[in-house]
């Protein structure tokens, strides 16, 4: 596997069928009466597969050996009886297991869904989202094809074995003995083959996981692909995570095949034993030739579900290592959820001794004191890693401090519920999001806002004519807004900040991308939209920080000064520098 992609997808550890399985039961109970209804059938069609041979037999018997014609066209009928009823119950029990399936299928994934949507953000931090869609997808068909052509099948061809061993004692017990000799070799192939076979599908798992996971990072960075001409090199590593997919699946498909015929051979030596065995005591009178042609009849058919038990097993294996990644995301402890409600107020954010690391051993934050008052716009500035983002997610709640306190107009942001206080938060980022839809749904996705509010903030933001271009508020964005320019979209999800009426704005960079003009703009409509709520603006550019009520500077996860642009510039220290720094460099670039 190549380097980057770790499969931490496959599970290892103790087998947990039963565990899995008694758990899978437990998704069934609420359509317990179609399924109850589907394991009913199997009788019945047990009954009518096996009433076949010894109808044959009876034909063979008292009709076409002695030549007697009498009755021959009544069994004739009920032979064709059989087989038509087979296939109605066939048909109806394939119909509701097929129904069942779907819907099991349709729960997982929606609960899936659900348990991704409440996960905090450090999950989606260790797993790539090809991997989670795999979960979503091919991992939850491999669930659903469980209870119809695992469990259920499994159950029917049980009880077809049993029925057929009852009717071959019943008919002659010498010749069952035969048949079944080779039962206790198979058994012991059948364990002898369960240790590889759950292996090898675990491993074809992973590897399809690692190769969805590296497909949709390339797709989303086909641009990045093409620019740094990565294309024979990109071609190469999905070459060899496809290459170690097609390994592990032909291991799968070599033991499968194995077992196949080892089903098989058995099959043909049980059918051998018969015509020696069954062809002495037709000759020697001790049996009819109607029971011999029963007997191959019923062997045959006693071995045709246990040649299917290969495609059954790696469907049940397959099934069951999908089960695992499942569960493992259902188990997953959703973020915590406060139950305080936030009091109104003017949107004041305190940090109170806040420390803060992402493994737990290196610190990212170490003893933040800040207070943002309400309607302050405060400006963060510092080199690249000193945790000025790192602050933005802590107070989102994306992420919780190892140690201190954070209060959001006087409430301690750990008793709020995350969406209590993402309601009130306004955020756009360095890179702006937008779904595929209508610029109304991604302009206001609460719906808190009628047509004409959300005209009245697109002019504030300086984006009417732009959504105009679009269409008007039923306008169509492409995926991630690429029918968009960069500085567009940004001032969008600006917008669509300000739609929620928050009582703290966040601006993480959120005007790097635009020319000091359009910025201008963008400044002038936000004052205008931002109603009074207080602004928290990352930035690297000083010139916009410069126009802060006050300016906090982090360094090495610490607050190192704090003030206006003014005094800050006078006490001479790290903001004076980084000022002085990109005030000459813009003169260069003004010279040049």
């Amino acid at each position: 596997m190549r380097q980057g992609m770790p499969e931490i997808d496959e599970v290892s550890g103790r087998h947990l069928d039963w565990q899995l399985f008694r758990r899978f039961v437990g998704m069934v109970r609420p359509y317990w009466r179609q399924a109850l209804v589907s394991l009913a059938l199997l009788p019945l069609i047990a009954v009518a597969k096996l009433a076949q041979p010894y109808l044959i037999k009876l034909l063979i018997d008292d009709h076409i050996v002695p030549g007697n014609l009498n009755g021959f066209a009544g069994l004739s009928l009920l032979f064709l009886l059989a087989l038509v009823g087979e296939s109605l119950l066939l048909f109806a029990q394939g119909y509701l297991v097929q129904a069942v399936g779907q819907r099991l299928m349709a729960d997982l994934r929606r609960q899936g869904f659900r348990r991704l949507l409440r996960l905090p953000a450090a999950f989606f931090d260790r797993h790539p989202s090809g991997r989670l869609v795999t979960r979503l997808t091919s991992d939850v068909e491999n669930v659903g094809e469980l209870f119809g052509a695992g469990v259920i099948a499994t159950v029917g061809d049980l009880i077809t074995l049993v029925f057929i061993v009852g009717i071959m004692v019943w008919m002659s017990p010498p010749l069952t003995l035969v048949s079944l000799a080779v039962i206790p070799p198979l058994l012991l192939i059948l364990l002898l083959f369960r240790r590889n076979m759950r292996s090898a599908m675990r491993k074809v798992r992973a590897r399809l996981a690692g190769l969805t996971a590296f497909i949709a990072e390339r797709i989303g960075g086909i641009s990045e692909v093409r620019l740094f001409g990565q294309q024979r090199r990109t071609l190469d590593e999905f070459e060899e995570l496809q290459q170690a997919y097609r390994q592990s699946t032909f291991q799968v498909i070599e033991w499968d095949a194995a077992l196949y015929a080892v089903v098989e051979a058995l099959g043909a030596v049980a059918i051998a034993a018969i015509l020696w065995k069954g062809g002495g005591e037709v000759v020697a009178g001790v049996a009819t030739f109607g029971t011999l042609v029963a007997f191959i009849e019923y062997v045959q058919k006693f071995f045709a579900p246990l040649r299917d038990l290969s495609a059954k097993y790696s469907v049940i294996q397959a099934s069951n290592a999908s089960l695992e990644r499942i569960f493992e995301l259902l188990d997953e402890k959703p973020e915590p959820a406060g139950s305080g409600r936030l009091p109104a107020g003017p949107g004041e954010v305190v940090f109170a001794g806040v420390d803060f690391s992402y493994d737990g051993k290196t610190p990212v934050l170490k003893g933040i004191d800040l207070r943002i008052g309400g309607g302050e716009t405060v400006a963060l500035v510092g080199a690249t890693g000193s945790g000025k983002t790192t602050l933005t997610r802590l107070l989102m709640l994306f992420y919780r401090p190892t140690a201190g306190r954070i209060f959001l107009d006087g409430v301690d942001l750990s008793d709020l519920a995350p969406t209590e206080v993402r309601r009130q938060i306004g955020w756009v980022s360095q890179e702006p999001f937008l779904f595929s839809g209508s610029v109304r749904a991604n302009l206001d996705p609460a719906d808190q806002l009628d047509d004409d509010a959300l005209r009245q903030l697109l002019d504030d933001c300086r984006l009417a004519e732009v959504v105009q271009r679009l269409g008007g508020l039923d306008g169509t964005l492409s995926e991630r807004g690429r029918n968009l320019s960069s500085g567009e979209r940004q001032l969008l999800c600006l917008a669509r900040a300000l739609a929620g009426q928050p009582r703290l704005l966040i601006l993480d960079e959120a005007t790097s991308r635009l020319d000091s003009a359009t910025e201008h703009r963008v400044t002038e409509g936000m004052a205008a939209a931002g109603r009074g709520c207080g602004v928290l603006l990352i930035a690297h550019r000083l010139r916009t920080a410069a126009t802060a009520h006050r300016i906090v500077v982090l360094h090495r996860g610490q607050v190192c000064e704090s003030g206006t642009h003014r005094q800050l510039l006078e006490q001479g220290g790290l903001y004076a520098r980084l000022w002085r720094l990109q005030d000459l460099n813009g003169e260069e670039q003004a010279e040049g």
